[in-house]
């Protein structure tokens, strides 16, 4: 009899980072261990949280898998400890426990730090008995591994009309704030266009797709022929977003064809509209402020929409931040600009450096999703901080603007306004003890605090 298998992947206790996100599809690492799992023979069971909870009481599998970043630690952790105590085997993976293993392994039986794909299969083999942790070999050649199969994600249609796909690996860019440089390598590697291709032909619902990797056209020459490809194929989904650097916009060949394919969403980091803050962030030395509006002018002549992403609370901005971004986003007209306080995220080098000067007040990692401040900034307080990124999607996604999209047609951007005007008034509401307990350490003399404080919040 086969041995089962439960995989998970959590989410996160508190509304956040992860619901801003106009586009959900199951997290893809952990779909794909539980694809080579279920090819290798064992039962899989698969649950995205986000999509469907199960009864866990009526689930007593061999394994149980949970990947976990940040903002899903303490969910994972709990799901896991559930299981433990059923004596079924644990095992914890993913972004967060690969940087904080020995505080995963307190919840589990082992911890796979880094990329697991070639390491799963030998641990619930029993090749690795009597390691608590171990280390995943990177994937050289990433056509060796299955794209995710959606058939196993329970609670989710048989035939999905929005689907993520990882097709690349390695970022070549070292953000400050930034782990998977760290995580992945800074060498791209990439699945080959013709298994892209064969993935994407089998899935006849396709409305909506994803290229979940850190900037797709990070190999340019791979970028443009896929998307001829695609072309070719007639594979040419009602929407795509994908995460590029502003480099693109340089690139008029890549953007035409992206014009060409589907309705292109552009996943852009812009940061900050400061100076000093780019050179922080180890990304001023690429492109001033006017240059910025310049590319954002040019990528969206092509008709390619905008997701810009700012965050907020480097030594180098103050309050007035929070009004001259808004302005930028105005004027540039982007469609889905966030705006996220920075968030020391384990394994960065700026949690590095914020620890070696006493500046971060929790390790609560329900609130390391993008959303909540977690540090003191040099220039205003916590709580002015968290203000501030609460009163910008406040006023950029307003009622008003939700109308003007329904009144011309514009059913999905004005269905997105309404839905994160929503979101940040019902986050807002449900953080009420967090807001009290961020202005109880942001007085004048910025006092310490304990970080007993915001582990209930």
């Amino acid at each position: 009899m086969a041995k089962s298998v439960v995989a998970v992947a959590p989410k996160a206790n508190r509304r956040g980072g992860a619901d801003i996100n106009p586009v959900k599809t199951p997290l893809t690492g952990i779909l794909t261990l539980a694809t080579i799992l279920d090819r290798e023979g064992y039962d899989v069971k698969f649950y995205d949280e986000t999509f469907t909870k199960p009864d866990y009481d009526d689930l007593d599998p061999d394994f149980l898998l949970v990947s976990c970043m940040s903002a899903t630690a303490k969910r994972g952790y709990e799901i896991a400890e559930f299981f433990k105590n059923k004596d079924t085997k644990v095992l914890i993976g993913g972004i967060h426990p690969s940087f904080k293993p020995r505080e995963s392994l307190k919840h589990c039986d082992t911890v796979v730090t880094g990329e697991a794909e070639k390491v799963i299969v030998p641990i619930l083999e029993g090749e690795y008995e009597g390691e608590n942790i171990v280390k995943g070999e990177p994937v050289r050649n990433l056509d060796n591994i299955p794209f995710p199969d959606y058939d196993l994600v329970e609670g989710l249609s048989k035939n999905p009309d929005k689907v993520s796909i990882c097709a690349s690996r390695g970022c070549p860019y070292s953000c400050k704030f930034c782990s998977l440089n760290k995580m992945f390598g800074n060498v791209t590697r990439t699945v080959s266009n013709e298994r892209v291709i064969e993935f994407l032909e089998k899935i006849k619902t396709l409305n909506t797709l994803v290229f979940d990797e850190p900037n797709f056209r990070a190999d340019r020459k791979r970028a443009t022929s896929l998307l001829k490809s695609m072309k070719e194929h007639g594979i040419s989904p009602k929407r795509i977003w994908m995460d590029v650097s502003l480099h693109a916009a340089e690139d008029e060949e890549f953007l035409r064809l992206c014009s060409e394919v589907s309705e292109l969403h552009f996943t852009i980091g812009l940061e900050s509209i400061n100076k000093k803050a780019l050179n922080y962030y180890s990304k001023g030395k690429r492109f001033s402020i006017e240059k910025m509006k310049e590319c954002l002018e040019r990528i969206k002549d092509f008709g390619i929409k905008i997701q810009g992403s700012f965050v907020f609370g480097s030594d180098y901005e103050k309050k007035d931040v929070f009004k001259n971004t808004l302005e930028f986003c105005k004027e540039t007209e982007i469609e889905f600009p966030t705006f996220c306080p920075l968030t020391p995220y384990p394994g960065t080098d700026f949690r590095k450096e914020l620890l070696e000067q006493d500046r971060i007040f929790t390790d609560n990692w329900d609130l390391y999703d993008n959303v909540h401040t977690v540090f003191y900034p040099k220039n205003m307080s916590p709580y002015e901080l968290q203000e501030g990124i609460i009163s910008c999607y406040e006023e950029y996604y307003n009622l008003k603007k939700g109308l003007k999209h329904f009144i011309r047609g514009q059913f999905f951007y004005g269905g997105a306004t309404f839905y994160l005007h929503y979101l940040f008034w019902k986050i807002k509401k449900e953080n009420r003890r967090y807001l009290q307990a961020l202005e109880k350490i942001s007085g004048p003399e910025r006092k310490r605090t304990d970080l007993k404080l915001f582990n209930n919040v």
